[in-house]
């Protein structure tokens, strides 16, 4: 490895002293734009065979260096699994291509992260102990949800995956509080996310044109209607008899709607009527809609005492999220990562 980097002394000098600071961004998916003079030239053959941590020449090329680690292309490959088979079901040409490398980028990135964080809890001396690691290993074969699959194969690969999680919670953890004024002040500022929408209960003729029939015909029929709904007719009756909407086998019934489910005439329609009223004949591009309110339910907003624990869950979880991005960002800055090159389509 110590020969690999002296291969790339010139090229990427002035990538050294920046370290990673004009590398990935601290989510997944930013662009991959590190050491741009690297990337682009070849890597010169080595003089003796490049070797894993294990002593083992690699078959394969160097996607990226993490400080004294390599990733492997086949690395990447393998992390990629069935998703490039997926994109290609989906994609084609230029499209295909350009969520490949999408892809690709948001994978190399995450396991460059993994390699830091990892290399972090060996630096800090984070173990994890043979019977601790037999009892997640038992937990996790049991229920292997939050884990990756890797680790579910590999008692190694959990072992490095507990010791990422200890020194990220060790890190990312700490100080972190949540007060009761900033609770508070969320459930005062965003009151709509703690209350029901006002909702109607309304039952619905639909008559759909059939096929030739004029406007002026359409209209005819809904006034036919209209009259036997005025004559004592029951609207459930006609509704069953003569909608055309699949609610009409419950007698026109929708339910409880709220004011963003229904088409603007329909809204403004109802704004004009009370409960047990039938609304004129409404034009849509559907069809033409006759309308029953059967009840008006206003907005309820949850307590206070009811929500207080979601939302001081919410408030650490976004706490959790930003001091992980600093943490991450802390650690790119002062590793040194190069990358090589990456796969193609």
């Amino acid at each position: 490895m110590t020969h690999l980097l002296r291969q790339h002394r010139s090229s990427t000098h002035s990538c050294r002293r920046s370290r990673a600071r004009r590398a990935f961004g601290t989510t997944a998916m930013a662009p991959i734009a590190l050491c741009v003079a690297a990337l682009l030239a070849p890597v010169a053959p080595a003089q003796t065979p490049i070797q894993d941590a294990g002593g083992k020449p690699l078959a394969d090329g160097i996607a990226a260096i993490v400080n004294t680690e390599i990733i492997t292309v086949s690395e990447v490959q393998t992390e990629m699994g069935d998703e490039i088979f997926r994109l290609k079901a989906r994609y084609e040409g230029d499209e295909l291509t350009e969520h490949l490398s999408q892809k690709r980028y948001e994978i190399l990135n995450r396991m460059i992260e993994h390699k830091l964080q990892l290399q972090e809890a060996k630096a800090k001396q984070i173990t994890v102990g043979d019977e601790e690691l037999e009892q997640v290993w038992e937990q996790v074969r049991r229920n292997p949800a939050g884990f990756p699959s890797a680790a579910i194969q590999s008692k190694a690969v959990l072992r490095e995956e507990l010791m990422v999680r200890r020194v990220r919670d060790m890190e990312t953890r700490r100080g972190l509080f949540v007060s009761p004024e900033e609770i508070r002040a969320y459930y005062k500022e965003q009151q709509p996310l703690f209350t029901s929408p006002h909702a109607h209960h309304i039952r619905q003729i639909l008559l759909l044109p059939k096929l030739g029939e004029t406007t002026e015909t359409l209209k005819a029929r809904a006034e036919v209607l209209v009259s036997q709904l005025n004559e004592g007719r029951t609207f459930e009756q006609l509704a069953e008899l003569f909608s055309d909407g699949s609610e009409s086998v419950l007698g026109g019934d929708l339910g409880f709607v709220t004011k963003n489910e229904l088409l603007p005439p329909l809204r403004d329609a109802l704004h004009k009527i009370s409960p047990g009223e039938v609304t004129p004949l409404i034009e849509t591009e559907i069809g033409i809609h006759i309308l029953r309110l059967e009840e008006s339910r206003p907005g309820v907003t949850q307590p206070f005492e009811k929500v207080k624990d979601a939302i001081a869950n919410r408030l650490y979880q976004e706490k959790l999220q930003e001091s992980q991005a600093k943490w991450m960002s802390s650690l790119k800055n002062k590793a040194y990562i190069e990358i090589h090159f990456l796969l193609s389509s």
